[in-house]
């Protein structure tokens, strides 16, 4: 059996993601904010799903998030990052888009290892064709921002995991139904199969350092600004790094 742990699983693309693997060996913590819409996603699932819930992006909940991950798993074989906001500013967009999936992954280290790690993110084009900076001053901006620096976020820890076996991958999962904004809100697809893929599948065993597009085909990345070294770099603004 896997164990497997979604944050923002209890809507959108996460919940989408959690219904692609249910019916699989496995065993689902889905993880959200709201304590009666993660109970009833998990009712949903059905009985090899199990809700908890807390703000990632504050240490009190965060660490209360790891106390139950640990009680139930002992080891996470998935950790999938799948949680997210349109961020009113610049403080949240940190926290919570970026540092929320870091420091839960950190606080997991212990739980995984020979794991996979699996972080969302979006379009590839935006990916490609930005420029890794740090202004955050419009909407689109911020919106370029996070891509960017998530993608640098899983290259980090692709090297960070690289000594215990676990695999650090970035994905993304198409255009999804949910609540996210009014154009996510207007979607019909409630699909992510390319998450179940990354997941389960052998032929991901040794892939680490990757992104891939919803297809889960390869997106080739700008190797002078996506590199492990200037991850690090740029990261260490926003995030206490591991040495």
């Amino acid at each position: 059996m896997k164990n497997i742990v979604i944050t923002g699983g209890t809507s959108g693309v996460g919940y989408a993601i959690a219904k692609s693997l249910i019916n699989e060996d496995v065993s689902i913590i889905i993880i959200g904010r709201q304590k009666i819409k993660a109970q009833r996603a998990a009712s949903r699932l059905g009985d090899k799903a199990f809700p908890v819930t807390g703000d990632l992006s504050t240490p009190s909940d965060r660490a209360k998030v790891v106390d139950e991950i640990q009680t139930r798993f002992k080891h996470v074989d998935i950790l999938i990052h799948s949680a997210g906001v349109i961020p009113h500013n610049k403080i949240e967009n940190i926290n919570t888009n970026l540092a929320a999936h870091y420091y839960l992954t950190l606080a997991l280290t212990n739980q995984l290892n020979n794991s996979r790690i699996l972080i969302v993110t979006g379009n590839p084009t935006v990916i490609q064709r930005f420029p890794v900076n740090e202004m955050q001053s419009t909407p689109v901006f911020k919106a370029a921002w996070i891509l960017t620096h998530k993608t640098l976020l899983m290259l980090y820890l692709a090297k960070m995991f690289r000594s215990v076996g676990t695999t650090v991958n970035s994905f993304f999962p198409g255009d999804v139904k949910s609540d996210l904004m009014s154009y996510t809100r207007s979607l019909s697809n409630t699909s992510v199969s390319v998450a179940k893929h990354l997941a389960i599948d052998s032929a991901f065993d040794e892939q680490t350092g990757h992104f891939y597009d919803n297809l889960g085909e390869l997106v080739e990345l700008d190797a002078k600004l996506y590199n492990p070294i200037n991850a690090e770099k740029i990261l260490s603004k926003y995030l206490d790094l591991e040495s």
